[in-house]
């Protein structure tokens, strides 16, 4: 009875400590979301607040006496968007706010919290009330630039803004050409501002211009066009169209600044802030000979292009074989611009044991804030491979002392004389079955050719199939008793054939991987091996039963 009653005491603590850790688990994976649709706004401006969750917590139960201490909430919607997808049940509760300033200056929206989950903190600005138009404006059109001085190949935030006062239909505004300069889009929002009592909606249109020279930046003025809301009722209504509206804005000059001469003979990075990041698949200290492992990188800027960003590379050592794979570059778009992004993912296989010194990585960069040359920095790194664990072969025992010592006499009592008589007995059969069974001696002079065919490493390369190749080949040397790498024992053949297609299957495997690989050279290789000759074969020990 005292044990069934343990056994439901450990099962009852093992119950427990496992919905403890669901528990814990579900609310590390519960999040809650709060975005702002600008960042930036003035005194009359309207600007939307989403929270969001993605479980069962209800965001209209948060606490919004901190946000209504400097807004004010004009509007509130809810909505719950339920998907199953390959059984899989997800939901997401979304809260949006409308909202208006109720002060100028730089404010902190707190996190929100619901249930023990907390969101995001939010900054924004808010400015001045724009500067009013005329009584008889009904559409205000106009341009604006983040600054009027840059440096060559930095980022210009450009605005166009319109402003109504009435309904239009058809509007149109020209195509945007600067003459050198790459403009990328950044996106539309509309909103609603408030001026001396007068409402307007506002539309705006967001553009970086990166200026691929210095000297004077031209940016032409556009033109907007739009026809006043005739307030037709159906599609078949006859009456005209209103009247036509045009508006054009100024042209713009932006004085584009040349590359310092002080800065270092590398790539030019202007931004407004760059990180560098590193992160490896496994500890560098715990490698053997062989092994693989995975350098990840990653390049951040604030006010760049991922296309502007510099590759990282990492030279090859003696025993240590460098594979770069395609890098990963994308751009992120947010209020302050273009955050360009590339990721370099670098395999590094080691081919001898010893330690090898990855140097560090220096990114100088132009920092367009403080307008000074700054230095993203990854410290050196050191790798330590050991060589691949020897193979244990049991010593033979001496059948005649095993012999002797299973049939001494019994002078001692108790069980342990039997257990000790029967190990030896034991013992005997076991030096008998290696001594019949004994492998044969290494070949110093050249690998014989493994008696196991190889056919799912001829099946993979018939595939064309890398990955699984290389992963079949490894196994299959494993188990024919080779303890080095893919590259070591193709070396072993002598054999040009074989090592190109090794070395060929290694870098699709670990390379950029922009071609196809082609298996059927080192299908052929394999099957071409040739067992070694009679006097190479020849075992350097003597034979355990010589002729007499």
């Amino acid at each position: 009875m005292t044990n069934v009653r343990e056994r439901n005491v450990i099962k009852l603590r093992s119950g427990s400590l496992m919905l403890v850790a669901l528990l814990l688990s579900s609310v590390a994976e519960a999040a809650l979301h709060a975005s702002l649709d600008r960042y930036r706004i003035a005194m009359g401006d309207t600007v939307r607040l989403t929270l969001s969750s993605d479980d069962d917590r209800d965001p209209g139960d948060a606490d919004l006496s901190a946000l209504e201490e400097h807004f004010e909430i004009l509007q509130r919607s809810t909505s719950l968007n339920t998907q199953i997808i390959n059984g899989q049940r997800s939901q997401e509760n979304r809260l949006s706010l409308e909202l208006t300033p109720r002060r100028q200056g730089s404010f902190v929206i707190p996190p929100f919290e619901i249930r023990g989950v907390r969101s995001e903190a939010l900054s924004v600005d808010v400015g001045p009330v724009p500067e009013a138009t005329g009584a008889d404006e009904i559409v205000v059109f106009e341009a604006e630039v983040d600054r009027t001085e840059l440096y060559v190949q930095g980022q210009l935030l450009l605005t166009f803004r319109i402003q109504q006062a009435v309904n239009l239909d058809s509007r149109s505004i020209t195509d945007l050409a600067i003459d050198g300069a790459y403009v990328e889009s950044l996106g539309q929002n509309s909103f609603q501002r408030t001026i001396n009592g007068r409402p307007w909606l506002v539309h705006e249109i967001r553009y970086a211009v990166f200026p691929e020279s210095s000297g004077e930046l031209v940016i032409p003025g556009q033109t907007f066009s739009g026809r006043l809301g005739s307030g037709r009722r159906s599609l078949f209504d006859t009456r005209p169209a209103g009247r036509l509206v045009r508006r054009t804005t100024d042209e713009l000059r932006i004085d584009v600044l040349p590359r310092p001469a002080d800065f270092p003979d590398t790539t030019w990075l202007p931004a407004a802030a760059l990180n560098l990041e590193e992160s490896w698949s496994s500890s560098l200290s715990e490698l053997e000979v062989g092994d693989t492992l995975t350098r990840s990188l990653t390049i951040t800027a604030d006010g760049l292009q991922g296309a502007q960003l510099p590759p990282i590379e990492i030279s090859e050592q003696p025993g240590l074989r460098v594979y770069p794979d395609q890098p990963g570059i994308d751009n992120a778009n947010g209020d302050g611009g273009i955050t360009g992004i590339r990721r370099e993912s670098i395999a590094l296989v080691a081919v001898e044991p010893g330690e090898y010194h990855i140097p560090a990585v220096e990114v100088p960069w132009w920092n367009t804030s403080s307008n000074r040359m700054e230095v993203a920095r990854l410290p050196e790194q050191t790798i330590r491979v050991r060589a691949p664990a020897p193979i244990v072969e049991i010593a033979p025992v001496n059948a005649e002392q095993s012999s002797a010592s299973a049939g001494a006499p019994i002078t001692e009592q108790g069980l342990w004389p039997w257990i000790a008589a029967v190990c030896g007995i034991g013992w005997l059969v076991t030096t008998v079955l290696w001594l019949r069974n004994r492998p044969r001696p290494a070949i110093a002079e050249a690998p014989a050719k493994p008696r196991t065919t190889p056919t799912e490493v001829l099946n993979a390369c018939r595939a064309n199939d890398a990955p699984r190749a290389e992963r079949e080949l490894r196994h299959w040397l494993t188990a024919t008793g080779h303890r080095g790498t893919c590259e070591s024992w193709a070396a072993q053949w002598n054999d040009p054939q074989l090592a190109q297609a090794v070395s060929d299957l290694l870098k699709a495997r670990y390379g950029a991987g922009d071609t196809a690989w082609d298996g059927q050279p080192l299908a052929r290789a394999i099957q071409d091996l040739k067992e070694p000759s009679a006097q190479t074969t020849q075992s350097a020990l003597p034979t355990l039963y010589p002729a007499r």
